[in-house]
């Protein structure tokens, strides 16, 4: 009976898993038609993104790389690296933080949404992490079957 309740319990989060990194690969496909801009980086600093964590305080520092662009002689200003719609802000300590903000350069290609010129981001998601969270994905299914038909 346990094995039961473990291999549904598997079979949830393989599924969860899977459909969560197919609808990010979807995503990504969109963010890769998105036309670039050039913009100019504004400030290199560091933040403590508002979003849980387990780390100690130490571990929530962010990098913080804000930049101006313009889009149809509108200017705008960003601060996402990688895609809100994917992903959350990468952190690690302040030192980490502050080292990856000073990577990028004066100028930088700015990616943003043509519906939306507002919303933009720097560097794409990349796709060895999604299909790494579909290879979780399948071995969880495996852990699922091997429990449901074992007995």
């Amino acid at each position: 009976m346990e094995g039961i309740f473990a291999g549904g319990f598997a079979l949830l989060i393989a599924i969860v898993l899977m459909l969560t990194g197919l609808r990010q690969l979807k995503n990504r496909a969109a963010l890769d038609r998105w036309p670039t801009t050039k913009g100019k980086v504004i400030e290199r600093s560091t933040y403590q993104p508002d979003i849980p964590t387990l780390g100690p305080p130490a571990f929530r520092h962010s990098p913080l790389v804000k930049y101006v662009y313009r889009v149809a002689e509108k200017e705008f200003v960003g601060d996402r690296i990688r895609p809100k719609r994917i992903q959350q802000p990468q952190h690690n300590t302040k030192d980490w933080a502050q080292r990856t903000a000073n990577k990028f350069p004066d100028e930088v290609d700015v990616h943003y949404n043509p519906e939306d010129p507002s919303e933009s981001f720097l560097v794409q998601t990349p796709k060895i992490l999604l299909y790494t969270l579909i290879g979780g994905s399948c071995v969880a299914l495996l852990f699922a079957a091997m429990l449901l038909l074992t007995k």
